[in-house]
């Protein structure tokens, strides 16, 4: 008996056994997505009622002329029509014949997420659910944080940055950007470029790549004294992290005064 398999419809890496289309993976990137455009959803449904505003008006609050307000905002309601258009469609890819609300298709996804990862285009809803949360957050969240650089694209090569707390980003290229994987990606490249000895070993190190003669009690003084301002130390048994073009460079210097 001969078991039909598939690449992942998102990530294409990983084989998959009908009648699944998504990866173990991928289905609970699904999850986790459906649960943010809950929670955001929600939230732009305040916007659009005027239950909140996340800036002050201009000139300090003082009526400005012009037309009246609308009771609604617009941009906001516009924007929860589409995505209901937008869920509406993808529940019907699962059997669903009618078009309810967004309200109820959001509550009920914990239950239909089986269904929805076994769809003929659950690829295509997952990158599009993504591209969904990642419109609406203007919209519902500029709290000010702290964005750090956490990579390059791997499409694109443009600098990725994340705060806390973020799992899911949108590359200005539309590469949709797993936060996590990036960050894990990135450090394993640092380490290449880093080398994580004792003062002794780093000499040895010195001396066995680079035919470089430094004792160890020179490199202890080069850490005592901020020579090496990238080393850092990363354990109590006298373990450092050394930089790898900065150590040979200090080491090399020393040996042409020598």
């Amino acid at each position: 008996m001969f078991i039909t398999t598939e690449p992942c419809q998102y990530c294409g890496s990983r084989q998959v056994e009908a009648p699944w289309t998504l990866c173990r993976d991928c289905r609970r990137v699904y999850a986790k997505t459906l649960h943010r455009l809950r929670r955001d959803m929600m939230l732009l449904q305040q916007v659009s009622r005027h239950a909140y505003k996340l800036g002050e008006p201009g000139a300090g609050g003082k009526p400005q002329g012009g037309a009246a307000p609308a009771p609604i905002n617009l941009h906001a309601q516009d924007m929860l029509d589409q995505i209901e258009d937008g869920l509406q469609d993808m529940w019907n890819e699962t059997g669903v014949e009618s078009r309810p609300r967004w309200q109820t298709l959001l509550r009920d996804s914990p239950r239909r997420l089986p269904d929805l990862c076994r769809a003929s285009r659950s690829g295509h809803w997952l990158t599009w659910l993504i591209h969904t949360c990642e419109r609406i957050e203007p919209l519902v969240d500029r709290r000010p944080r702290t964005r750090r650089i956490i990579g390059v694209c791997p499409e694109c090569g443009r600098e990725v940055m994340a705060a806390k707390g973020e799992s899911l980003l949108l590359c200005k290229c539309g590469n949709p950007i797993n936060v996590a994987e990036l960050r894990e990606r990135t450090a394993e490249a640092v380490n290449r470029y880093h080398k994580t000895l004792t003062p002794t070993g780093c000499s040895e190190w010195l001396r066995d790549d680079y035919g470089l003669d430094v004792p160890a009690m020179t490199v202890k003084n080069w850490l005592r004294r901020g020579k090496l301002p990238s080393a850092k130390p990363i354990a109590d048994d006298g373990y450092y992290e050394f930089d790898i073009r900065e150590t040979v460079a200090m080491a090399m210097s020393v040996s042409k005064r020598q």
